[in-house]
Order: structure tokens, then sequence, then C-alpha cells
């Protein structure tokens, strides 16, 4: 609730900062506007008079795919904020689209006007432009999503503003640092561990039970572990365990010798471990993480660890069951073979469908006019209707006329019998 009191603040807060309302003086090509609390930013778009791009930061979901110009079948992908899995129960389709439509609501009839008029209260937005409802529906010419088509779990269809980046910052591995070489070479054919939490979690902040788990589990491997740890020391720390405040991740992951990547589940963080190859033991800790992580399990390439959960014996025995499993070793060199092989890297192909659309002023050709329709008329639910109303008042006017038919029918035969009868 307190996230619904303040949501409507976050965009004018920083809308109204002198830096950016300087940038917004400069001319500009091309607009880039990330799809989280930037409406307010729409105003100041439809001025420029210039072409706009979305970008999701994860896979299009039910509630964006009317911005991103394509229809979304929440008969087919639930959303990840639900954790649904395909192909989804009735249940599932049900909670999808009551989850979908509360989103739209919440967003079109309380947010998005609760937002503009804070935002004009404060002289911040232009009184003469679209509501931004409106504009939010009408000036995007692409959308970037941070995902990989050839991945997606299951195939979904799209529309051409619809461009798929996901992997933009894969690379392939460059050597190590001198020193984090040898001692990953050092590590033998046991191979060592990448232990990373990412770059928004403070890894001290861990509760000592955890920490405890942690070292204990670590100190009884054979592997190494490599330890992406915010201070330059532990207590406790076992022999095979190095820390290390900053690592080349890309590079560590793409080493040889590297067996397992114990990942908080981030999606770029997974994007590089199905890229290079890796298996992941998953640690969520917020937002899209726990779908992430869950989803790598059900495909079959990783697995998920609770902290709630988290014991000495749950997590050597995950840690055991997957450097000893050689179905997800194939899954993870599968996932990653397909990731590979583009006709184009995913950085070409982004900056291509971005200049066509300076070039060719928006591009508007390719925003497909479903995000323009009423809901019943796209899924053509009012001729469905229409053919069923017939079908059911044909079925009855011939279920009447059979009735009226065989009454006559019935009676010239009483009738029949009367007369012989006499």
């Amino acid at each position: 609730m307190e996230y619904f009191r303040k949501v409507h603040k976050i965009c004018p807060s920083v809308l109204e900062s002198k830096e950016l309302q300087a940038i917004l003086q400069e001319k500009f090509d091309l607009v880039v506007l990330n799809i989280v609390s930037t409406e307010c930013f729409l105003p100041f778009v439809h001025k420029m008079k210039v072409p706009m791009i979305y970008v999701s930061p994860n896979v299009i979901q039910g509630s964006y795919s009317d911005m991103a110009g394509t229809p979304f079948f929440s008969s087919v992908a639930g959303s990840f904020i639900l954790d649904q899995q395909f192909p989804l129960t009735f249940m599932g389709r049900l909670s999808t689209v009551l989850y979908d439509h509360a989103s739209i609501l919440a967003s079109d009839w309380y947010i998005f006007p609760k937002e503009e008029a804070y935002c004009r209260s404060l002289k911040l937005c232009p009184d003469d432009v679209p509501s931004l409802v409106q504009l939010k529906y009408s000036i995007g010419n692409l959308f970037i999503t941070n995902s990989v088509r050839s991945l997606e779990n299951p195939a979904l269809p799209y529309t051409p503003s619809v461009i798929h980046a996901g992997g933009i910052h894969c690379r392939p591995a460059k050597p190590l640092p001198q020193d984090l070489e040898e001692w990953a070479s050092g590590s033998g054919d046991a191979g060592f561990i990448l232990f990373s939490l990412g770059s928004v979690v403070k890894p001290s902040d861990m509760p000592e039970k955890h920490r405890s788990v942690l070292l204990k589990v670590f100190a009884s491997l054979e592997q190494r572990v490599l330890w992406k740890w915010d201070e330059d020391t532990m207590e406790g720390l076992p022999p095979n365990v190095r820390l290390s405040k900053w690592l080349p991740q890309q590079d560590v992951l793409g080493h040889p010798r590297l067996r397992l990547f114990m990942s908080h589940g981030g999606l770029l963080s997974l994007q590089e471990a199905t890229y290079h190859g890796v298996p992941v033991l998953g640690f969520p800790v917020f937002v899209d993480q726990q779908y992430n992580v869950r989803l790598a399990q059900r495909e079959g390439w990783g697995r998920a660890q609770q902290w709630e959960g988290l014991t000495y014996d749950t997590l050597r025995n995950n840690i055991t069951e997957i450097l000893e499993d050689t179905r997800m070793k194939e899954e993870v060199a599968r996932r990653s073979s397909v990731m590979r092989d583009q006709p184009v890297s995913p950085g070409a192909w982004t900056t291509y469908w971005v200049e066509y659309v300076i070039r060719h002023r928006g591009a508007t050709h390719l925003r497909c006019p479903a995000v323009h329709m009423p809901w019943y008329e796209l899924y053509n639910v009012d001729v469905w209707l229409t053919v069923i109303a017939v079908n059911v008042v044909v079925a009855l006017l011939s279920s009447y006329l059979s009735y009226k038919c065989l009454r006559c029918v019935l009676s010239r035969c009483v009738a029949r019998k009367k007369t012989k009868r006499e």
C-alpha cells in the first residue's frame, strides 16, 4: 500500500531536477524510455515530435503488451510475477487474466491520472497535451525487450515492432588477470565455483546463520570457491575460498574449469550463465529473481535454493547433485548453442532497428493496429457471441419445428386409429 501512495511521485521527482530540465531543452533525433515509471516524460516526447522507443528490462507481460503494440495470449504465457508454468491450468489462465487487467486498470485509472495531476500541479507537465494514458498507447514506435526469443518458453508470437535484445551484453570470455588465472587453473579437474549475489545486494549484510552454513559447505567441497564479497577479509574463511570485491564475471563464467555458478538469479546474470553454458544454483532475493530461478529449474539447467530452507544438508546436496548431473550439463550446453546461433548479434540487430526507426521517421508502418482495438474486437469476442447466439436460435427454432411436425404426425396417426375403430 505504501508503494501505491507514493508511486505517482517517482517520475515527477526525477523530472523536476535542474539537470534533467536542461536536457529537455536540447534537440534529439530519438527518445528511448524504460517502460517503468517514466510516464511523465511522454508529454515532452509528444512536443518534440521525434520517434520514441520503449525498453523493457524483462520479457513482455500482458500489462505492457498494448504499449508494445503486440497481442498477448494469457492462455499461453502466465505472468512471471505469479510464477505460472506452461501449460496453464484453468485457474492459472484465470489468475493471469485478472492480474493483467487489474494492473492495466490500476495504472490507467489510478496511477496515471494521479501522476498527471501531481505533475501539472508542479508546473512540470504541459497542459496543452493529451493525457498520459492516451500518450502511453500512441507514441511508442518500437519496443525493445530484454529476452532471447529462441529461448523463450513457451514460444510466443510478436508483431514487427517488438525487437528482442536479450544477451546484448554477452560476449566471449577474455583471459583472466594472471593471479586469478593461476588460482582458477590450480583448481585441477575438480574445478571451481563462482558465488555472486550481484551488484544490488550487499553481501556483508547477510545474516550470520546463512554465512555460517555457506562457509561450512564450502569447506567440505573439493572444488575451490570464488566468492564476490564486499570486504577484504572474512572470519573463518576456509583455505579453498577466495574473496574478491570485483570480478570480471563473464571472463570467469567462460573459464574452462568453472563448474557451477551460485547466483542471486538476476536476469542478466542468468543470460550470461546461459551464454557461457554454466549450470546455476539460484538464491533469489527479490522481484523477478524467484521466477527466473524457478524457470531455470523447470527447464533443467539450474536449481533453486531458498534462503528460508538453507541448511548444510540442503545446500551441499544441491551443489553435489548439480555437479554430478550430466543431463543438466547437456541442457545448459544446448541452450548456450541456441543462444549463440543467431544470424547477427543482439547488439547489431538492435542497432539496425533503432536506426531504421530514425531513418523512416518513426516507422509507424511497423506498429500493429491491434493496440487501438477494443479487446472484444481483437479476440473476436463479439463475433463468437453472435455465432453462438445464431446457433442457439437455429437450434431452438429447429427443435420447435421438429416438435410441431412430430405433434402433427402423432395427431394424424391418432385420428386415423379413431376413424378405423368407428
